[in-house]
């Protein structure tokens, strides 16, 4: 093999290097920039309270580890591309140039084509991240199911901008490539530089060395606090990680003994049922999408003015003290139907973990002769839910493609308008045989909250999106109940209300707090007992669960880490939660403690009744060592029960 044009003299080395050394430095550049566009847009969403003034020390160094991420990304990605030239070169050089050139030819495509969605997901992260509240992951694999429709629905101006800004980036990624292999071919073939670089990556990366500590992507989790994380990652790099471990097994916690775990966290658990709860109810269960608590809360600046809602907490349990799991639709439903926490990155119902021991609804209502549908106005199985549906053992799926002319119906960025779904789903529950176990999620209340023009003239000039779209979610209902009341079925129903996750009430970036983010509005009516009822102990979504098998009178043992909230003696001491990738959370009554799973330590907690804007850290104060210590226990221990359930076959 021939090293054409290779000298190790210093001048020499950086004219052979010097193409690539800017090619790299230039994708470096545009990484940046989108990543400054991100901390702008974005720096609202987590550095809140005290984290807003920075040191100037903390920026360097998220400055510092930004600049490590993304060139590891952009050398992990391009090495190879050069590597992928070198052996096209050393093959075909002593055959034919010609063969040379429609190898290469091959490869830029290739690789232009992969640096270019690595800047279109960081891209696209800048203004997805409020969503997710995390950098991307495999659960966009199953989140933005059907995505061509979805954006074919969007506005025509953002459809062209979103194909410019496309072919821009390709264009611009091809002109940077073709100029790079042309001089490569002048002989600047970086043979040196791309062997070098090949194997400090391929050796930091098996064997762990010395190198690891800068080189390995998941290093700065431990080194930097986990809401700094999302300002340095590289979107690229998380999503590929995320997807080439979703198989992986998560790893088992173990910080106290097995006892004491199952002491403090019982999962396997018998239901306690009051005597109102002895006979066989039926069930109807709203998840509303994308709704928060701020449009219940009478103190809030986005109260909406709801007839529906404000007539049915008169004669509801309100439990105001109401918190979801995690931000994710997936993660929400998981939560309110099968009481279980989900630790993977994708959906649990789409995990090697699909078979870990639970307690599925449908499967269990079934002991109790209950039928059990689900209706949704989205096409079907969006997001996977009727693969959930199948999981869970519900007995019939049903999606906007099942209603009488669709086709023609007022139809939302996601499907069908509430409205006309509720009719639809009213109709089957009339159909249906008693008892029966019926869910509807709805779908107008979901980003970016097109209802129907003529209603949203209705509302005040004042209303954010998504207060407007609540208020035309209230009137769907209103309509729903106006017909239902009148139908045999309806005095012997129970009524849940429950968001599957919190989202901006301002319908765009706006505050956000460890518990404002997390708090959502859930709602018990009972046509046999409606009085009004306010619930102030914590509660979770993991309850619902077990308050459904109650209302049906299940007796048999439940796996559950939530209990019944129509139990008057349940305690409601405790909530968790998710955030991001890295932090699980606890709430008592007073406090919120967030412990990092990945090195094991409290990065916070605040005592969120008296310091409402969370300003002050608590996790250094000797004086609430107390407090620290006892909410680390309840943490820790839901850390290894739920690790040790989904790695065991039984559960305890």
């Amino acid at each position: 093999m021939k090293f054409r044009n290779l000298s190790f003299s210093g001048k020499a080395v950086w004219q052979n290097n010097k193409p690539f050394t800017w090619f790299l430095l230039s994708l470096l550049l545009l990484h940046s920039v989108l990543k400054i566009i991100f901390y702008l847009y974005n720096q609202p969403l987590l550095f809140t309270g005290a984290e807003t003034n920075i040191a100037g020390s903390e920026k360097l160094q998220l400055v510092k580890w930004s600049l490590a991420e993304d060139m590891l990304t952009l050398l992990s990605i391009n090495s190879f591309f050069l590597f992928t030239l070198t052996i096209v070169r050393f093959v075909t050089e002593k055959i034919s140039a010609w063969l040379d050139l429609a190898l290469a030819w091959l490869v830029i495509p290739f690789f232009t084509l992969v640096n270019s969605f690595a800047l279109i997901l960081n891209l696209a992260d800048i203004f997805y991240f409020r969503f997710h509240f995390q950098r991307a992951n495999a659960d966009l694999l199953y989140v933005l199911d059907h995505p061509w429709n979805r954006l074919m629905q969007q506005h025509f101006l953002i459809i062209v901008i979103f194909f410019a800004a496309i072919a821009g980036i390709i264009y611009l990624m091809l002109r940077m490539h073709i100029k790079l292999f042309r001089s490569f071919i002048r002989g600047n073939n970086c043979r040196l530089v791309t062997g070098i670089l090949f194997i400090v990556l391929a050796t930091s990366v098996i064997f762990k060395n010395a190198f690891s500590r800068y080189l390995v992507p998941t290093y700065p989790m431990i080194e930097l606090q986990s809401k700094q994380l999302p300002f340095v990652q590289n979107s690229f790099h998380t999503f590929l990680y995320s997807y080439f471990r979703k198989g992986e097994a998560i790893l088992q916690k173990n910080y106290m003994s097995d006892a004491e775990a199952d002491s403090i966290m019982p999962i396997r658990k018998k239901i306690n049922i009051s005597n109102t709860e002895a006979g066989k109810k039926n069930i109807v269960l709203f998840i509303m999408e994308s709704v928060p608590y701020d449009f219940f809360d009478s103190t809030s600046a986005y109260k909406v003015s709801m007839p529906f809602f404000d007539s049915l907490l008169q004669k509801s349990t309100y439990f105001n003290n109401a918190f979801c799991y995690a931000h994710e639709s997936n993660k929400g439903i998981t939560a309110i139907l099968t009481g279980i926490p989900t630790l993977s990155d994708i959906p649990l119902y789409h995990s090697p973990y699909v078979n870990m021991p639970f307690t599925p609804l449908g499967t269990a209502l079934k002991k109790m002769n209950y039928q059990s549908l689900f209706c949704i106005g989205d096409e079907y199985d969006n997001f996977g839910f009727a693969k959930c549906m199948n999981w869970l053992g519900i007995d019939a799926y049903y999606s906007k493609e099942d209603v009488p002319g669709y086709k023609n119906l007022p139809a939302h960025s996601m499907g069908l308008q509430d409205a006309a779904v509720l009719n639809f789903f009213k109709q089957k529950i009339d159909q249906q045989q008693k008892p029966f176990f019926a869910i509807q999620y709805n779908i107008s209340t979901h980003y970016p909250y097109d209802i129907e023009e003529s209603f949203a003239k209705k509302s005040p000039e004042n209303y954010t999106a998504a207060m407007k779209a609540m208020q035309y979610y209230d009137y769907s209902l209103q309509q729903f109940f106006n017909a239902a009341k009148n139908e045999p079925w309806f005095s012997n129903t129970k009524f849940i209300f429950c968001s599957d996750h919190w989202l901006f009430p301002q319908g765009k970036l706006g505050a956000y707090s460890a518990v404002s983010a997390f708090r959502i509005p859930l709602i018990i009516f009972d046509p046999a007992d409606s009085k009004k009822k306010t619930d102030s102990r914590l509660a979770s979504q993991f309850d619902i669960h077990a308050t459904i098998l109650a209302a049906t009178g299940y007796s048999d043992s439940i796996i559950s880490y939530g209990n019944n909230l129509m139990d008057s003696m349940r305690a409601g001491n405790y909530v968790f939660s998710k955030s991001g990738n890295t932090i699980y959370q606890v709430m008592d009554s007073n406090y919120v403690l967030g412990f990092n799973s990945i090195n094991n330590k409290a990065e916070y907690l605040y005592d969120y009744k008296k310091d409402i804007l969370l300003n002050t850290n608590l996790v250094e104060s000797k004086s609430n060592a107390h407090i620290l210590s006892g909410l680390l226990i309840r943490i820790k221990a839901f850390l290894q029960k739920t690790t040790l359930h989904y790695n065991s076959n039984t559960v305890k």
